[in-house]
């Protein structure tokens, strides 16, 4: 998965994976216990636009 990291370090013999309550763009902040790297993953943003999902006012009947 694509991801943007926040805090990029050498990583150690205890990597891993643990969610934060942090957030960004609406993504969960993602940390490894083992060297302290913090990322989000891209596909978990919410601030993404859905090209499919239809912008605008919606007109109203009359």
């Amino acid at each position: 998965m694509p991801a943007r990291f926040i805090e990029s370090n050498t990583c150690q013999d205890g990597c891993g994976i643990i969610k934060t309550a942090d957030k960004v763009e609406g993504a969960p902040v993602y940390r490894c216990p083992g060297c302290d790297s913090r990322w989000i993953e891209l596909n978990e943003r919410s601030s993404v636009k859905d090209p499919k999902k239809k912008v605008g006012i919606p007109k109203l009947r009359r």
